[in-house]
């Protein structure tokens, strides 16, 4: 048996080629799915749930009205896109931040993770996600980029043709391309 051993300095992680980072808004994507999260009293507080809602129109909020109950962290739901270009949108469940404290790693790493397999069980090609939970209120954008970049690629297979992220501003473009490098995804 040969030992090989790599010069990069990366451990090879298959499929980092399906992954694809833009700058731009994510209600634009046209994808299978975009991806988002919601506190469990299912407020869609903050910029990225305003303007998803917005573009999706009335109906994605009645939907989720009526057909989600009582929603526990960790929980994941597949709904329809209505207005947007997506198919659907895949909304995890999280904790509310009211302090530091509410904001386990946990949280946000399993919440992608169960967005890709939902994704992946839904034969979904497609996904786009946005900055999830960062921000003013949430995790600090370079955290938020390591715990998403972590679940994406805990779950990215062959199904996927592509696991676009999508970032509102080039300064958390290079947050995400950052931690995207330090697995060993290029450009």
């Amino acid at each position: 048996m040969d030992i090989v051993i790599s010069n990069s300095g990366h451990a090879r992680k298959p499929f980092l080629n399906k992954i694809r980072l833009v700058e731009g808004n994510i209600v634009d994507q046209e994808v299978d799915a975009v991806a988002t999260v919601l506190p469990k009293n299912l407020e869609h507080i903050g910029s990225l749930n305003t303007a998803l809602f917005n573009a999706a129109g009335s109906r994605l909020d009645e939907f989720i009205l009526e057909h989600i109950y009582k929603p526990k962290v960790g929980d994941v739901y597949a709904v329809p896109g209505y207005n947007l270009k997506a198919g659907h949108v895949l909304i995890g469940i999280m904790p509310y931040f009211r302090t530091d404290f509410d904001k386990s790693d946990r949280h946000l790493t399993q919440c992608t993770r169960k967005i890709m397999e939902l994704a992946r069980t839904m034969g979904l090609r497609s996904i786009a996600f946005p900055p999830i939970a960062a921000g003013k209120k949430g995790y600090p954008k370079a955290k938020a980029a390591r715990l998403i970049v972590q679940g994406i690629i805990d779950r990215l297979d062959p199904s996927f043709n592509e696991v676009r992220i999508v970032c509102p501003d080039r300064k958390t473009c290079m947050d995400f391309q950052h931690k995207l490098a330090t697995v060993g995804w290029h450009a």
